[in-house]
């Protein structure tokens, strides 16, 4: 089913740091909760969740992004992903946790980073890197989370590098606070080969290429059909988005039916996990197999 094994990731790096913590009292002084500092953990969010979707898959990563801490690149040599880094300021969001009595709770979370505007020779340099090798990948991703690395200019020719490759461009977009939704200027993605939108976005969604909505719970639309999800008992549905897309870039839709029940399988497993953690590849494996009557390893 799997029709791609090498995909292009590019798009903005979040660094998600999550501070794990045991609850000690309260300040007689002020209104503050004491804690003692127990572990601490990262993770690659934003488009770099797509990409550990994609390796806990089994497929060749490329990354194109942007960050300015050597832990990232530690994480994805660690994960055998390559990776083109621009040397800039990426987005950090440290979370806090405070266990009290048994329960752990998040108290806390502190976004760190601004926009970024790219210099016409940053958006040169990424193209270059993009023509040399982009024969090498079956699908590209643009996983624009609004942290400016796809700039209008870069987006655009890299759509145009795609078509003219006969390259599947797959774009998503998932943020949590689309703040002014009419100003979602999405026109920048015209021409991609398929869109992954939520329904909220999909009012705003304007463009002539293909698209999916995800509907949460109730599974997917495709082409005004919705594809119903697998049941499952949903613990935390961060970064179920990017589970979908990553699924979606490896697949042919012209199967739809048994393409879109992949995504949403894949998606579902990501909702069993607390946190933004890519789903077991070989669970996915087995219920296909169950539901399908194939061979776990034919993935």
């Amino acid at each position: 089913m799997f029709e791609r094994k090498k995909v292009l990731v590019i798009g903005d790096l979040i660094s998600d740091v999550y501070t794990y913590t045991e609850a000690v009292g309260l300040s007689l002084e002020s209104p503050t909760l004491k804690a003692e500092y127990i572990s601490e953990k990262k993770q690659l969010g934003g488009a770099g969740n797509l990409v550990m979707n994609l390796r806990a898959l089994d497929r060749e990563v490329c990354f194109f992004t942007t960050f300015n801490d050597s832990t990232i690149s530690d994480i994805l040599n660690e994960n055998n992903v390559k990776y083109f880094n621009l040397d800039r300021q990426h987005t950090v969001k440290s979370r806090y946790y405070v266990n009290r009595k048994g329960n752990n709770y998040k108290h806390l979370q502190i976004n760190y980073g601004s926009i970024l505007t790219l210099k016409k020779e940053e958006e040169d340099k990424v193209l270059s890197e993009l023509v040399k090798i982009i024969d090498e990948y079956d699908s590209v991703i643009l996983s624009d989370y609004r942290g400016g690395f796809l700039s209008e200019n870069l987006t655009i020719s890299t759509i145009k590098l795609c078509r003219s490759k006969k390259k599947p461009c797959i774009v998503n977009t998932q943020l949590s606070d689309w703040g002014i939704k009419k100003d979602l200027k999405l026109q920048k993605f015209e021409n991609c080969s398929l869109f992954i939108l939520n329904e909220e976005e999909e009012q705003f969604y304007n463009l002539r290429s293909e698209s999916i909505t995800t509907l949460g719970s109730r599974g997917c639309k495709y082409n005004g059909i919705i594809y119903p999800p697998r049941e499952t008992e949903v613990v935390d549905t961060c970064g179920a988005g990017d589970s979908f897309t990553a699924m979606a870039s490896l697949v042919s839709l012209d199967n739809s039916l048994k393409a879109l029940d992949y995504c949403n399988i894949w998606a579902s497993l990501a909702t069993e996990t607390k946190g933004a953690t890519p789903p077991s590849y070989e669970l996915f494996k087995s219920i296909i197999s169950e539901r399908y009557r194939t061979k776990s390893g034919s993935c």
